[in-house]
């Protein structure tokens, strides 16, 4: 068909990975991908990021409605992130959140992460570029928690995604044909269970992506064309199983800590697969060392993505009050796509 016709289904592949990794039955591993690349394994955080994308089984992770919707419990203060970033090939994203504590014994969230392309190219039947599309995608989170001990909390948090192939006007005045821009994904919801064992260790378990309907699957379909001349594709969300391990110790007098994850991707519409190729099996690795008061380094690995962080704490004083802040920076480099991101930009802080 029209070059411009396939040109809009390939951006409704590439611009809503997050939500159409697996298609059909989803039985290839090979389809798995979008999800785990768009949104997680890009992080909601730059200090997390920097240290192998892990951040479920530490308290500090932010914003905390995202990495684990249990980390809510453990808030004593207002805080707020604000992440950007900019990535290879014109990709663009960013993070945001806010999050703070609930009477005694509760915390609640809001995140929000972005993805986006800054130039597309719209090319006609004649391999011509007649202009430039702008896609996004972006995801939303709501958590609350519920801190049952000192040392443990359990969470929930509700999500949904919104993209946009900002396309529309191209195939309206060159082919007549009257296509939709933006899609939303039905609700998502995510539990999880953390634990801090003593002033060492800590673990997390979250469980993501299931849904009210058949199979708790995440399913959907996305028509891009409102007379059907278009072919549709089916938004589809693995379920997930994430499991974080954290570790705390001192070198030499200077904190060090350990960071852990494992991810399993189910990638079947069924309540439960024991077929092992029906599942994709991750990890990610992370460390950091406080080398001088308020300085950390950081280094990690999420699957074969090797990352680099830093961040400083200061205090900003204002009247008698103090005004706890962190900026972060990490580097990523892709290892399967040779793809590396030198600017990803973090401030986090809290309002006593």
């Amino acid at each position: 068909m029209m070059n411009l016709k396939n040109l809009v289904v390939t951006a409704l592949a590439v611009c809503s990975l997050a939500s159409s990794a697996l298609a059909g039955p989803f039985t290839k591993k090979s389809e798995l991908g979008g999800f785990d690349g768009f949104v997680e394994r890009m992080s909601g955080g730059v200090r997390e990021l920097g240290r192998g994308n892990t951040g479920s089984a530490d308290t500090a992770s932010m914003p905390g409605a995202f990495w684990n919707p249990a980390l809510l419990g453990f808030r004593e203060n207002l805080g707020v992130t604000l992440n950007i970033e900019r990535r290879d090939l014109d990709r663009l994203g960013g993070a945001f959140g806010v999050e703070g504590k609930v009477g005694k014994r509760m915390g609640v969230g809001f995140a929000m992460l972005y993805r986006g392309d800054r130039d597309f190219s719209v090319i006609n039947d004649d391999d011509e570029t007649v202009g430039t599309a702008k896609p996004f995608f972006s995801m939303f989170y709501l958590g609350f928690a519920y801190r049952a001990t000192r040392q443990d909390a359990f969470g929930l948090s509700f999500s949904m995604s919104y993209d946009n192939l900002d396309i529309s006007e191209y195939m309206n005045e060159m082919y007549g044909i009257d296509t939709e821009d933006a899609f939303r994904s039905p609700v998502t919801v995510n539990i999880s269970w953390f634990r801090q064992w003593n002033a060492k260790w800590s673990s997390s378990v979250v469980i993501r992506n299931l849904s009210f309907s058949k199979n708790l699957s995440a399913k959907w379909t996305k028509n891009p064309s409102k007379d059907n001349s278009l072919a549709s594709t089916e938004g589809v969300r693995p379920k997930v199983l994430q499991i974080g391990l954290g570790y705390r110790s001192k070198i030499m007098g200077k904190p060090v800590y350990a960071w852990m994850e494992a991810l399993d991707y189910q990638v079947a519409d069924t309540l439960l697969a024991f077929d092992p190729q029906l599942h994709v099996w991750t990890g990610r690795v992370g460390f950091e060392c406080e080398i001088v008061p308020r300085a950390t380094l950081r280094v990690g690995m999420d699957d074969l993505n090797w990352m680099l962080g830093a961040g400083y704490k200061f205090e900003i004083r204002v009247g008698r009050k103090k005004f706890p802040l962190e900026v972060n920076y990490a580097f990523l480099y892709e290892t399967s796509a040779g793809l590396w991101s030198p600017f990803s930009l973090g401030l986090r802080g809290y309002i006593p």
